[in-house]
């Protein structure tokens, strides 16, 4: 079940740039491949009870498919952070300490294993494209989109969260 959010960062988002091939049949199919642009934004979002869930709002390497009136596909969802990342205590995935408790014996005890071993798995996301517009005169096509996507994994300590965007896309096909 998802609820409404209140978005903690700034007040819009957008993926902007974002280049790639899109590919019309002539029985009305596409497909869209993308490949460069500003495909990501790192984001926050309050849920009702006051608790922050960050996220990486990302297209990163979709391929989707479908006919003009609808297409959508699944796309990766990198790491919120890096493996070079510290966290508090000063571990990370690829540098820091191992582990960051007062008696060292007790840091390799399995129920820290997920605070001390630091994952970047990369995770999967998926996004509906909905078409509204399409002006063949000036090649351009715009619509709402659906997208469901994991939320931070704290550097693999959290199970991620599902996170869902609705918004407007727009392109220009050259």
């Amino acid at each position: 079940e998802f609820v409404p959010t209140k978005l903690m960062t700034r007040l819009t988002y957008t993926l902007d740039e974002i280049s790639g091939k899109f590919k019309v049949g002539g029985d009305g199919s596409v497909e869209l491949k993308e490949e460069d642009g500003i495909d990501y934004a790192a984001t926050t979002v309050q849920l009702p009870g006051g608790e922050r869930v960050p996220f990486l709002f990302t297209v990163k390497e979709l391929v989707a498919k479908g006919n003009l009136g609808q297409f959508g596909g699944d796309f990766i969802v990198p790491s919120y952070r890096g493996s070079s990342f510290l966290d508090p205590k000063g571990r990370g995935a690829t540098t820091g300490y191992d582990t960051a408790v007062a008696l060292p014996a007790a840091g390799d005890a399995e129920e820290l294993e997920k605070e001390n071993s630091k994952s970047t798995k990369v995770l999967k996301g998926s996004i509906v494209f909905s078409t509204a517009s399409i002006n063949t005169a000036t090649g351009e096509i715009a619509g709402v989109f659906e997208s469901i996507q994991p939320s931070d994994t704290d550097l693999g300590a959290k199970a991620p969260k599902d996170i869902k965007i609705t918004g407007l896309w727009y392109g220009q096909l050259s």
